[in-house]
């Protein structure tokens, strides 16, 4: 080859090579790295009892896709790098994410975790939450203990970590949700403050709380309740 095409060449490789590395160290500085992969168990603190495709839409117009779930007690999502060892990463950054699509389902990640839009007319999010404790210790004779204090724990925890030694014990779920009045969201965490929320028409919607046994913790119940108060709004 010519010198100067021979240059030119070497230029272009140079050019890639610097280009991957800055890729690379974007999604290095976007995905902490911590322990983990696939693997579930029956008291899973993930959201989905696997990880799923999802796609994370950035503000900058990127995407990238890969495997994906939610990790409760952290309230951070996790992502699965198929090209590093199905090594599991943090999500981090948040403020750099506009959505995360898992599906049809749509959130986008907050300071105090992520969001599921459930709605968008009406206006109306759930964020799931879990309580937690220390896994039950062996007493002897094949008993455990679980006398220690349940903790609801969020990611400003001090001390906690999603991939931290201690042992912790999923206790139960739960849900808070947010709907908008007027153009604020208002904060939901027991069926007396939505119905409240609702006030002019308490009797209507009691009544279909009671006929549906709408169940405050199951989302898409309370999606229908949520529509059902819209629709008596017009």
């Amino acid at each position: 080859l010519h010198p100067r095409v021979r240059r030119q060449r070497q230029m272009c490789i140079r050019d890639s090579i610097c280009t991957m590395r800055h890729l690379l160290l974007s999604l290095s500085c976007l995905f902490g790295i911590v322990s983990g992969g696939y693997s579930q168990t029956e008291l899973s603190p993930f959201l989905f009892d696997t990880y799923q495709d999802a796609i994370v839409y950035m503000r900058n117009g990127m995407e990238i896709r890969g495997k994906m779930n939610y990790h409760l007690p952290s309230e951070k999502f996790y992502f699965i790098d198929e090209q590093d060892g199905n090594q599991a990463k943090i999500l981090s950054n948040a403020d750099e994410v506009n959505i995360i699509k898992f599906g049809a389902r749509v959130f986008y990640p907050e300071q105090d975790g992520g969001v599921e839009i459930l709605s968008s007319e009406p206006s109306f999010y759930v964020q799931y939450k879990v309580t937690v404790r220390d896994k039950p210790k062996s007493v002897g004779y094949g008993g455990t203990s679980s006398l220690g204090n349940v903790k609801t724990y969020s990611s400003n925890s001090t001390g906690f970590s999603p991939d931290a030694p201690v042992k912790l014990e999923v206790g139960s779920r739960y849900n808070v949700y947010w709907v908008e009045k007027k153009g604020k969201k208002k904060e939901v965490r027991n069926m007396k403050q939505f119905l409240k929320l609702n006030s002019t028409h308490k009797e209507e919607l009691e009544k279909y709380i009671k006929e549906n046994n709408v169940c405050f913790d199951d989302a898409q119940q309370m999606l229908k309740l949520c529509i059902y108060a819209d629709s008596l709004l017009k």
